[in-house]
């Protein structure tokens, strides 16, 4: 686990270098990589992306498995479309879309270019690092890296998920959480930045991933959920 506050510099961590299965908090990467590559004018968000029988997995979270009546094969999105499934819904099939649109190879080589090197995407299997993800995270909210829109629009997407039970349930109802969840397996994960309620939702945001490996899901949420309260806590003195 990683607190990091970007106003004093300062981090309190705990195995921050450990490799962890990444689960679902791969998807954002490709978040990052879709939306650098627009603001390089590779692409535009509103260039359409067609569901195809490859990409459909049924397997974990999501709505466009799950619903086929609704969303068969043949569906057509956009790009931003595809990316709120992935990011707001954790959806598994949205993610499948943007890496074969992407190419893992793009992917990978945006996570080199933020120097999150201890990440292994698919490669032999997903890993990443509580200090890596930092680095996903500070990418996602630096407006310089993309723009301020893209930045910001990153930062919606990853706020009032689905997913709302373990980073954001212990704080203040006025308390904005942008983050992903992560799960697999006996590994539960939740990644974001916190902006306190008396901040109006900007300023004197902190960073927090936390890891939990090898207890059951409840302790795991609980352990995620104590963490978040107790750095909120030590933000608020």
């Amino acid at each position: 686990m990683l607190v990091f506050d970007p106003y004093s510099g300062e981090t309190v961590s705990f195995n921050a270098d450990r490799r962890f299965v990444a689960a679902s908090l791969s998807k954002l990467y490709a978040l990052l990589t879709l939306y650098r590559a627009a603001s390089d004018g590779e692409l535009s968000l509103d260039d359409e992306i067609t569901m195809r029988p490859s990409d459909v997995w049924a397997y974990g979270t999501g709505v466009l498995s799950k619903y086929p009546n609704k969303y068969p094969v043949g569906y057509t999105m956009t790009l931003r479309e595809c990316a709120k499934f992935m990011i707001k819904e954790s959806d598994n099939t949205a993610e499948l879309m943007l890496n074969r649109y992407l190419e893992e190879e793009r992917i990978e080589a945006e996570l080199h270019r933020i120097g999150a090197d201890s990440t292994r995407y698919w490669s032999p299997i997903n890993t990443t690092t509580p200090n890596d993800i930092l680095l996903v995270l500070k990418s996602i909210a630096d407006p310089s890296y993309t723009s301020p829109r893209l930045s910001a629009d990153m930062l919606e997407l990853m706020t009032n998920t689905t997913f709302e039970g373990r980073l954001p349930r212990p704080l203040p109802e006025q308390t904005r959480v942008a983050h992903k969840i992560g799960s697999y397996e006996s590994t539960f994960s939740d990644a974001g930045i916190v902006f306190p309620e008396d901040s109006g939702g900007t300023g004197q945001e902190y960073y927090i991933v936390v890891f939990s490996e090898g207890a059951p899901q409840g302790e795991a949420r609980e352990t995620i959920q104590d963490i978040s309260l107790a750095a909120y806590q030590a933000f608020s003195r």
